[in-house]
């Protein structure tokens, strides 16, 4: 006879993991937190939207994007490990994270946009406005991708 899983016996399921960065706040409550020998592990965090694959400190009554589950000191800042699990889109619409896809853009496109395909090539995107889907978490304007959370 099968046994069902009790609760408390960990995450279950499909996760995203993506690298990201603190912003300023996060990072001086990191270096507080490291500095008194407690990791960050376990933090939950929200997406800033303001810099690419940027995270913050999760407010209190906020809905969590992720939770970090690494960290290592880089440049005078922290690259860690976050696995999202939430994200909300430029019309406040919170969606379930499965992907990130890289794709080319035209036109004006900003960071918690989402997509449409941009006109009848069929081979960029552009701000969804109010009927796209997903939420641009990166612009590379050298190369004139975004990376979009699907």
């Amino acid at each position: 006879m099968a046994t069902l899983r009790t609760l408390g016996n960990g995450d279950r399921g499909y996760f995203l993991d993506i690298a990201c960065v603190p912003d300023s706040t996060f990072k001086t409550e990191l270096d507080a937190l490291i500095a008194a020998g407690t990791t960050p592990v376990g933090k939950l965090v929200t997406l800033t939207f303001a810099v690419n694959y940027e995270v913050t400190s999760a407010a209190e009554d906020a809905i969590p994007d992720g939770e970090v589950l690494s960290w290592d000191k880089v440049n005078g800042s922290y690259k860690l490990g976050v696995r999202l699990f939430h994200y909300t889109d430029q019309n406040s619409a919170s969606h379930q994270p499965t992907c990130i896809k890289t794709l080319p853009y035209e036109g004006t496109i900003a960071l918690q946009d989402s997509v449409i395909i941009h006109n009848s090539d069929y081979d960029s995107v552009d701000d969804g406005g109010t009927g796209g889907f997903g939420a641009v978490i990166a612009k590379n304007t050298t190369n004139v991708t975004v990376d979009v959370l699907f």
